[in-house]
């Protein structure tokens, strides 16, 4: 037994020995425990806090004396501290650490500048508190002990309330290595902070809990203890009451849909340039990828010149990034849709001044096309990247691609389905996320046979160029098809391969080509 003639001032938990009220602090300074009967003598360390930062987990170094006192600069009551065993010493605050035997293995360090340093064995920190309870109905998992221990006050320590050992930073590692202690719960409630990092350390550590174990809760301010210090600790109770269960990505309630399903998209709708076709698919929608495509020299590029166009001139802002030919050419051709005069192939049908004036015409009610000022093979994040920011800097809601297999040719030496496939998936991700509209266009393989599709050949699904990831992903799959009917050669008519939206397929109406005005219209408007 202890043989000072001091005098006992009060019991604190042993950071030698776990036990939780066997340490006798007395008035000279020295401790004993009288559970594993270690004593010590008043003398303090001096500490460093630059030679205390540990270099890895298995760091040694004696840990800190200190008191437990009330934080009041924290609305910490010396209940909550000394249940928690957080310790001062001198400026510095201890939270200290127990293994699962209640042993103190290490403590995290925080000086009066809010710097942090770990003295003893890093790799033996478990959750925060954890040694306090082992199993529950509920665990409440916050990001630093200061929260933790508000949460656990100002709901008397009814729940079990444990922290990250190093914050946002160690969610995942931490939920992995206290994985089955944290599964030993009934409900776990993740209260991280409400800043930028905390939210994206909630998310990680949700998706690697038991499913349907996990909700997540939100609080009015940064913190459980910022709510505390403004007097809002009710809010602490409710917001843990209020957790919501968590659902990982890609998975929504029907109660979410409400709202975005009795919404009104007639704004997200426009209509083609060709009636039957617009009856057929009900139109144009964003969030929707559509294909065209066509043997060579059919009429690709003109077919998605006039959508353009139209889209153009009912004041929708659109965008094109025409690979295969220049922004001049492009241009071109729009305004010569809008002239009706075939000036792509022959500039002598009309004057530079009547040129400039179709242009002024085309453009002085209607607004302004957006190209990307490039020729040939490009890169796919390259191009990824124009596509967002005409959507998300410039409002365009409509973009035109042509054509896939020249925006794959700039990629690495490879297998050019998987190069389509990993394309096609980061434009069919981009159309969701931007809830733009994606025309793009793409090249066919020639048919088995002597008969090419330029000679009347039928397109089928299947010869899309590539990959069969195309098809997968477009919504609406359309083909321009030579009439084989037809004595001057230039009649066609389009086809519907894939129609994801009212699953119609088939014709969708004859077209005709105009050599004088390079026009691609419906037969009812040729006479």
């Amino acid at each position: 037994m202890e043989s000072h003639k001091s005098t006992e001032l009060r019991k604190e938990p042993c950071p030698d020995c776990g036990s939780s009220d066997a340490l006798g602090v007395y008035d000279d300074g020295h401790t004993h425990c009288y559970s594993c009967n270690k004593t010590t003598q008043p003398t303090l360390q001096k500490v460093d806090l630059k030679t205390i930062q540990p270099k890895s987990n298995t760091f040694k170094k004696e840990l800190l004396k200190g008191e437990v006192k009330s934080l009041k600069h924290r609305g910490l009551t010396e209940e909550t501290c000394r249940k928690f065993g957080y310790l001062c010493h001198k400026d510095l605050e201890l939270a200290v650490y127990r293994d699962k035997t209640g042993k103190a293995v290490a403590q995290k360090v925080r000086d009066k500048d809010k710097n942090f340093s770990i003295i003893g064995d890093a790799g033996k920190m478990t959750l925060y508190g954890s040694h306090l309870w082992s199993t529950g109905k509920k665990l409440v998992i916050a990001e630093g002990e200061i929260d933790a221990m508000t949460i656990s006050q100002v709901q008397g320590h009814k729940w079990a309330t444990v922290s990250l050992p190093t914050g946002a930073a160690s969610a995942a590692s931490s939920i992995k290595k206290n994985w089955d202690y944290i599964n030993g719960f009934d409900e776990i409630i993740l209260m991280f902070d409400m800043d930028d990092a905390g939210q994206k350390a909630v998310h990680i550590a949700a998706e690697l809990l038991p499913v349907g174990k996990v909700k997540i809760a939100n609080l009015p301010h940064k913190d459980a203890n910022e709510c505390l210090m403004r007097g809002k600790a009710n809010e602490i109770i409710t917001a843990i009451f209020q957790a919501r269960s968590f659902r990982p990505d890609g998975i929504i309630g029907s109660s979410d849909l409400k709202d975005d399903m009795l919404a009104d998209n007639d704004q997200s709708k426009v209509s083609y340039p060709y009636p039957r076709l617009n009856e057929i698919t009900k139109g144009l929608r964003t969030s929707e990828l559509v294909t065209v495509c066509a043997g060579s020299g059919i009429g690709k590029s003109t077919l998605v010149r006039e959508i353009a166009y139209s889209l153009q001139q009912s004041d929708h802002k659109i965008g094109m990034i025409m690979l295969e030919e220049s922004n001049r050419r492009t241009m071109l051709g729009l305004v010569g849709i809008h002239m009706n005069k075939n000036i792509t192939i022959d500039r002598s049908l009309a004057s530079d001044e009547e040129i400039g004036i179709g242009y002024d015409s085309m453009f002085s009610e209607h607004p302004e096309i957006f190209l990307y000022d490039h020729f040939g093979s490009s890169d796919v994040e390259l191009i990824c990247q124009r596509i967002q920011y005409m959507a998300k800097a410039l409002d365009v809601r409509w973009i035109i691609l042509d054509h896939i297999s020249i925006l794959i040719s700039g990629m690495d030496n490879g297998d050019e389905r998987k190069m389509i496939d990993r394309a096609m998936t980061k434009l069919r991700t981009l159309v969701q996320e931007l809830d733009i509209g994606l025309i793009l266009v793409s090249h066919l393989r020639r048919p088995e046979g002597d008969k090419g599709h330029e000679d009347g050949a039928k397109v089928r699904l299947g010869q899309l160029r590539g990959s069969h990831a195309i098809a997968q992903l477009s919504d609406i799959c359309l083909s321009l098809q030579v009439d084989p009917d037809d004595p001057d050669g230039d009649g066609r008519f389009i086809q519907i391969l894939k129609n994801r939206f009212t699953g119609e397929v088939g014709n969708a109406g004859g077209v005709s080509y105009n050599r004088e005005t390079g026009r691609l219209l419906p037969l009812s408007e040729m006479f």
